[in-house]
């Protein structure tokens, strides 16, 4: 048995290895690109989607699918000094997915399902940013101007300033290799339930409570570390995760925005922020899962 135990171990490493370590040059490069992206073209992005007028929602939705934690914060800032609306500031967390897109990307054979993935985060940013400011009657930050200290809020202005290659390379396999270290560990994890329980059962488990899987996502989604939107996308390539749940729990994870929120705005405006977003992200879970089903 403990024979058994230990070569299920080795077995369970050297397939998660084997089945991720191709992601590496994918995700450098995926996020050089970003890197450089942010580095050069970042200002003259922002500047010329108007987040402050009336396409507010809209051009929130295109900042968060960027799959750059600083587009949430960035926003949040604006929100916090009065310039975007609440609509804007929920579509933006609905639209950011943190590092789910990249670590999708990377697994080959997924391209229509990223495509769809994307597609749904711009109709669901879209739609509910508008919604919330119909709702809300076009809604500002009513609490006081903040003296902002968050170090994640300064991360914006470094994105935003021209590096060079060199250190836009180094940032780069910096970030490649944390992200791919929280991808091997939750396949790992994922691998080792799968091996040492009846994984038939634990599927078959997961499919028939297609309604607790989006709760349970929307939740696990809002934790603020980009290791829950890799478990959640590693979650949907594996164990069979339903798209509600996945898009519910990749619409409630809005990177540090949050944070940022929660450290330099009013504590009742973020809890409210908070509970739109999981609210809608949740509803949005049901719509996808049911719009599924009556498709196929």
């Amino acid at each position: 048995m403990h024979q058994h135990q230990h070569s299920g171990i080795i077995e369970i490493l050297l397939g998660s290895l084997a089945d991720t370590y191709l992601m590496i040059p994918v995700l450098f490069a995926l996020y050089f690109i970003l890197e450089y992206f942010s580095h050069t073209k970042q200002l003259d992005l922002i500047s010329k989607l108007k987040i402050s007028g009336p396409l507010g929602p809209l051009a929130g939705t295109l900042l968060g699918i960027i799959p750059q934690c600083g587009m949430s914060v960035f926003v949040t800032t604006m929100f916090l000094s009065r310039r975007v609306t609440l609509g804007t500031l929920v579509a933006t967390y609905l639209a950011t997915s943190d590092e789910a897109l990249p670590v999708l990307i990377a697994h080959r054979g997924e391209e229509m399902m990223i495509i769809y993935i994307i597609g749904l985060k711009i109709l669901i940013g879209v739609i509910s940013g508008y919604l919330i400011d119909f709702l809300f009657g076009n809604r500002l930050y009513e609490g006081p101007l903040p003296e902002v200290k968050s170090s994640h809020a300064v991360e914006i202005s470094h994105e935003l300033e021209k590096t060079r290659y060199g250190e836009i390379a180094f940032h780069t396999l910096k970030r490649t290799l944390r992200i791919y270290f929280w991808v091997l560990i939750i396949t790992i994890g994922i691998s080792a339930v799968l091996f040492f329980s009846d994984s038939g059962q634990l599927k078959q488990l997961i499919h028939t409570h297609p309604n607790i899987q989006i709760i349970a996502a929307a939740l696990f989604g809002l934790i603020p570390n980009c290791a829950a939107s890799i478990a959640i996308a590693e979650a949907f390539l594996h164990t069979g995760l339903s798209i509600g749940a996945t898009i519910a729990g990749l619409s409630t994870g809005a990177g540090f925005g949050p944070i940022v929120l929660f450290k330099d705005g009013r504590l009742k405006t973020a809890l409210q922020v908070l509970l739109i977003c999981l609210t809608v992200a949740i509803i949005w879970g049901y719509l996808v899962n049911y719009l599924i089903k009556f498709i196929s």
